[in-house]
C-alpha cells in the first residue's frame, strides 16, 4: 500500500516489490530440510546469485516494460525436496485446488515468476 501511494505522489518513480522464497547458495541446501516443516512455503526458494540478479534488474533495468509499482514472485521454477510436487501438494494441501492449466509435474513449483520474466527478463539460474 504504501508503494502504491508513493507511485501516485511521485508517478515517474518505480517500485519493484520482490518476494524472495528461501534464498540458498545452491539447492543443496535447501533439500536438506524436512518437506514437511516446508509445507507453509509451498517448499519455494531461490538460489542466492539468481535472487540478486533480479534485485539488479529491477533497480537498473531500463527495457521500459513497466513502471509504477509492481509485485514479483522470483523462485526457483522447481520445489526444494527431491519427492514430486503433486505427492506433496496431496499430503499437504489436498483440499485446495489448483488453477485450470497450472502444471505441476514432476518437481515443478508452485509459484508463477512468468511476471519476472515478462517484465523483469528475470529467469532463475543455477551456474
Amino acid at each position: 500500500m504504501q508503494a502504491d501511494a508513493i507511485v501516485r505522489r511521485y508517478p515517474s518513480m518505480r517500485i519493484a516489490s520482490i518476494r524472495l522464497h528461501w534464498s540458498v547458495p545452491r539447492r543443496e541446501a535447501a533439500t536438506r530440510d524436512d518437506p514437511g516443516r516446508r509445507a507453509k512455503d509451498l517448499w519455494g526458494w531461490v538460489q542466492e546469485d539468481s535472487g540478486a540478479e533480479a534485485f539488479l534488474l529491477a533497480v537498473f533495468g531500463e527495457n521500459g516494460k513497466w513502471s509504477g509499482h509492481e509485485r514479483f514472485f522470483v523462485t526457483a521454477p522447481e520445489i526444494a525436496t527431491n519427492e514430486d510436487t503433486m505427492d506433496l501438494k496431496q499430503q499437504f494441501w489436498a483440499d485446495v485446488p489448483i488453477k485450470p492449466g497450472f502444471d505441476l509435474e514432476g518437481r515443478k513449483g508452485f509459484f508463477d515468476c512468468s511476471k519476472a520474466e515478462r517484465l523483469l527478463d528475470w529467469v532463475h539460474s543455477v551456474p
